[in-house]
Order: structure tokens, then sequence, then C-alpha cells
């Protein structure tokens, strides 16, 4: 359906003189029909200007794009696929295009010429397959990010395309929501012969029948060529957990056969090598943790930076029912809390609160004041921050704040080439790049830099991680520790579960109440709100895949005698378990 023949791209030449240069190809690639593809690669590797080029947005700088028979050739302005290409990319609220959700699901349609009848048919059935039939008069903008998705979704593929394209559509969702929708359009797909292209950043596997490819210095690399050590070599693509496990383990001997794609693919294989072995192997490696293990509860410990006594909101005022009710909340300085829960749970309103941003409509927040000067009490980066873009270089960008409060040139300079190396964006590479032609990922770290090249007292971030590769999130994590360091308070909302458990300490857990009843709230120390089972399941979070993978890994007797954190220290105890039992 869909065939590349050396195709590439080259960005033209920026504004600041940097030469235009190759960000894809040479490109071969097959997208049959009743076929799913999931594109894995580092930030900036080429995965949006390949889906753009499918779309018809971008035209190839060289070879030749097939859409069935037809060779597409796309001018300087782009060419419409619609409707046998549907695209969607990552922020939502600029792709729509009508100020109701039902206008927005028959746009596409009317566009089509096709006749009013069949688009209210059409338009009425899509609404009740994708659970929007009640917000069908509601602005699209207004809709949480699940909705939104859905939204999107349902306007793409009302006009049944034969190839729907998806951007890191969904990376804003809550894991359980996301890789739901991610199943449908999967499986729908397969069953009705539509092909699918998508992208994502989450260390998630591919679906059972979809193929892989690792994008990689413009091109794609076969996956047989993923051998254990390219797995593991590979530090800045997004590969599944399960896979860097069964790769360490193959590379010392305990894996044998494909590598596993997901953490169920490792409970089935530990399963199966039980008996006697694992019986002797059971008891947990001395000076490990043990999975049920709990450790002392910690509260806030030093002056308060941020307070929240009986805070309760509504959008509707004191007239609606509340998204939060009786909140308390105290946050330390220093330290790094993390909010976590389903959309549309209230993560991304507390934030707006702790910011100052809207009022609650009971109770009180404090932010204690800054001594030091120069130092902003508190900062927020909403959900998209790369929307803060706006500089000729991003050098210029990252040091807007220092202009504004006047700080010399060479100062500033120096500052904003610090901050842009803290979040990962070299600036001997960066420094003169136009903003504009940084990939989604390179764009959240610019704008991350721009927020730390002067740390306010408490930093207010929302889903900081959506779009990073690995090598990015490893960034941003140092970024907080040095914050830490310097007595600077971090709150987070985010889905990532496996970042959580890297920088926070403490977690608090938003879920969604019946009916018209506020989210409720639990907090404690991060080890003990990610191992409580029942909470996470009533609060519909999935189990973080790095503590599914110790539970499996630990009765096996190949872990390391070291507690498991996080996804980093999993890694390390697999290396050290599996080295230490290796066959001899």
């Amino acid at each position: 359906m869909i065939r590349l023949e050396g195709v590439a791209y080259a960005a033209p030449p920026s504004p600041a003189g940097v030469a235009a240069r190759t960000l894809v190809g040479p490109l071969d690639l097959v997208v049959s029909s009743g076929s799913s593809h999931l594109l894995l690669g580092r930030n900036g590797s080429g995965k949006t200007v390949l889906i753009r080029m499918l779309a018809g947005l971008a035209a190839p700088s060289a070879g030749r794009f097939f859409l069935g028979d037809e060779e597409i050739r796309v001018g300087p302005e782009g060419r419409s696929l619609w409707p046998q290409v549907g695209a969607l990319f990552e922020e939502p609220d600029p792709q729509f295009l009508s100020d109701t959700v039902e206008g927005e699901i028959a746009f596409g349609l009317e566009s089509l010429g096709i006749p009013p009848n069949e688009v209210r048919e059409r338009t009425a059935s899509a609404l009740g397959e994708f659970g929007l039939a009640a917000l069908g008069k509601r602005a699209p903008q207004s809709l949480s990010a699940g909705e939104k998705a859905r939204t999107l979704l349902a306007a793409a593929l009302v006009a049944t395309p034969r190839c729907l394209l998806l951007d890191q559509s969904l990376a804003h969702l809550d894991p359980g929501s996301r890789r739901e929708l991610e199943r449908r359009v999967v499986g729908e797909a397969m069953a009705s012969g539509r092909a699918v292209i998508r992208t994502h950043q989450e260390a998630e596997p591919p679906f059972p029948g979809e193929t892989l490819h690792v994008l990689e210095g413009g091109t794609f690399k076969p996956a047989s060529q993923l051998t254990p050590r390219a797995v593991l070599e590979g530090a800045g693509v997004p590969f599944p957990l399960a896979l860097r496990v069964s790769a360490l383990l193959a590379i010392e001997g305990r894996w044998s056969g494909p590598l596993a794609a997901d953490a169920e693919q490792v409970e089935r294989v530990m399963r199966g090598a039980g008996g006697a072995e694992e019986e002797a192997t059971r008891s947990a490696p001395a000076g490990a943790q043990e999975p049920g293990e709990r450790p002392a509860p910690v509260g806030p410990r030093g002056p308060a930076a941020l307070t929240m006594r009986g805070v309760a909101w509504s959008a509707a005022g004191r007239r609606g029912a509340p998204l939060v009710s009786g909140l308390d909340l105290e946050i330390c300085r220093g330290e790094v809390v993390a909010l976590i829960g389903r959309s549309g749970t209230g993560k991304t309103t507390l934030l707006k609160l702790a910011a100052g941003i809207v009022d609650p409509i009971e109770g009180t927040v404090h932010r204690e004041r800054s001594s030091v000067p120069r130092v902003r009490p508190v900062a927020l980066a909403l959900e998209y921050p790369e929307r803060q873009l706006f500089g000729r270089t991003l050098l210029e960008d990252v040091a807007a704040l220092l202009w504004v409060e006047g700080i010399p040139a060479e100062e500033r300079a120096r500052s904003a080439r610090r901050a842009m190396a803290e979040v990962g964006l070299d600036p001997d590479r960066f420094a003169d790049r136009f903003p504009v032609s940084l990939s989604e990922g390179e764009k959240r770290r610019a704008a991350l830099a721009g927020v730390i090249v002067e740390p306010p007292e408490i930093l207010l971030l929302d889903e900081p991680t959506a779009g990073l590769d690995p090598e990015g999130r490893r960034a941003l994590a140092q970024v907080m520790d040095r914050l830490r360091e310097r007595g600077r308070t971090v709150l987070l909302a985010s889905h990532d579960l496996g970042f959580v458990a890297t920088v926070a300490s403490r977690v608090v857990v938003l879920t969604r109440g019946e009916g018209d009843a506020p989210s409720t709230v639990v907090q404690g120390t991060t080890a003990d709100v990610l191992r409580d089972d029942r909470l996470l399941t009533r609060a519909g979070i999935p189990e973080p895949d790095f503590l599914r993978l110790e539970r499996a890994l630990r009765p096996a007797g190949l872990l390391g005698p070291l507690p498991v954190r996080d996804e980093g220290s999993l890694l390390e105890a697999v290396a050290r378990g599996a080295a230490a039992s290796r066959p001899t």
C-alpha cells in the first residue's frame, strides 16, 4: 500500500545561517494493507519528519514515494492525501478545526462533499463508538487529554482512511488509557485492512503481529539486527524494559531464544524455569529488598515551601461539583513530590493551584517567599512547554528570561549554554539552531532549559517526560537532583512511573470519584505507593514494569543483592545477579 524507495529529507538552511542538512534517509519501506508498524528512535532521529512525508506535509528531497500504484509528488506547500491517509500529531489543540466535538468529527466528511444525511449518520455513529455522545456539543479544547485523543481519532477514522499515521498522538494519556486505545486502533486496523504507522517514546512493546522498526542514524535498523549487545548499546532508544532485561540475561547465558518484548513474556519464561532450582533460590540474596517489604514512612522534613490546607476547586466555581476537595499537602524545601493518577483526576489543576494561576473555592495555598534576590518564587511548565519557544535561535530563546531581567549579554550566553548542557542539548550543536527545526523531544528539553536557566524556589512540571527519549529522561532526572541539592522544590505531575520512582521521594495518588464526587487523594513514600497493588488498581494505574520484572526474577535468583527502586537499579541488579549465577 505504501512504498518508499530511497526517500530522504534535508532540512533547509536556518535564519541563523546553519547549513542545510539531511535529517532522515535514504529509507526503503514497504507497508501493506492490514499491517501495523511501530517506529522507535531517539529524539531527533527523524520519526516526525518521516510521518510528515508520509502524510504529504513535507516533500522528500530524494527518492520516490508510492501510495498504492500512484507515485506521490509533493510540492513546496505540501499535498493533501486525505482521506486515503489520516495523520495525528502530539499536541491536540492545534489540530482541532471546529468549535464542537460533533463538528470536529463531521468536518472531514463535509470536506469530501458527502451528503448531509450521511454526514450526520456517520458522525453520530463515531460519537457513540468512541464514547463521546455526551460530549458532542462541548468545545474540543475543554476536554481532558483522553477525551481529546478519542475526538481526534474519531475525526480521523470516520472517513475510513486506508492508512493512519500516529506521531506521539497518545503520549499525554495515562498508561492504561493509552495502551487501551492503541490496542484498539492496531487490532481494528489489522482486522479491516487498514495500515497503521505509529511512533512513541514510551518503553512499551509492540502488539502481537506488529512490526518494529528502529530509526537510527537516519536509516532503519532491521529488527534482525537487534542482538542483545545492540539492545544494550541503544541507550537512547526507548526499548521495552523487558527487552533490556532479557538482553542482559542472554549475554550472561541465562536467556535463550528470542528476547522478551514485555514483562508477561519474562514471567512466562521464569515460571517455565521453575522446579528444584527455583525453590533453592527462592529466598532473596542478602541485603536485597523483598517485594513486599515497606520502608518506614517519612513525612515532610524541614521548612515548608508549599502548603495547601483544605483546598477545593471546581471549574464552575462554588456552584459546581468540585474536582478536588479537602486537600491537604505540604512540600518542603529540597523535596521532589509527584502527582500520579489517570487523565482527568485533577493533577494539572493542582499544579495551577500551586502556581496561583487559579484560586481555590475553599481552603488556602501558601508559597514561601524567596529570600534570595532575583529568584522567582514559583514557575510552571505546562503540558506543552514548547509553546513558549519564540526566539530566532535556541540560545536566544533559553536566555530570554535573563534578557528581560537586564543581565549582560556575556553572562546571559554563559548561563543559557549551561542550562542547555544540563538538559542534554549540546550548546555547540544546538545554540544557533532555529527552535522550530528541533524535534518534539528536543523542543521539550529546550523549553525546560529556559525555565531552569534561573531556577525558581518552586518548580512545577506537567508531564515533563512526555516525548522524551531515555537520554532526555536521564538528563531531566539529573536536573532534578541538582535542584534538590540547591534546596529547590519540585512538584511534578506524571504518568511515567519509572521516572517518578527515580526522582520523587513522595507520591500523591489521585483517584477519580464516582459520578460528581471529587477525586480522592492518598499520599505516601514512593516505594510504599508503587508497591501497593490495591491502591494502584483502585486508581486505575498499571503496576510499573520494573516491579513486575523484579517479582518474576527474584525467586529465580537472577537479581544481585541490591534494592530495586526503579528501572536503573533493576538493570544493575539483573547484571550482577546474572553474572554471579552464570553457568560454568
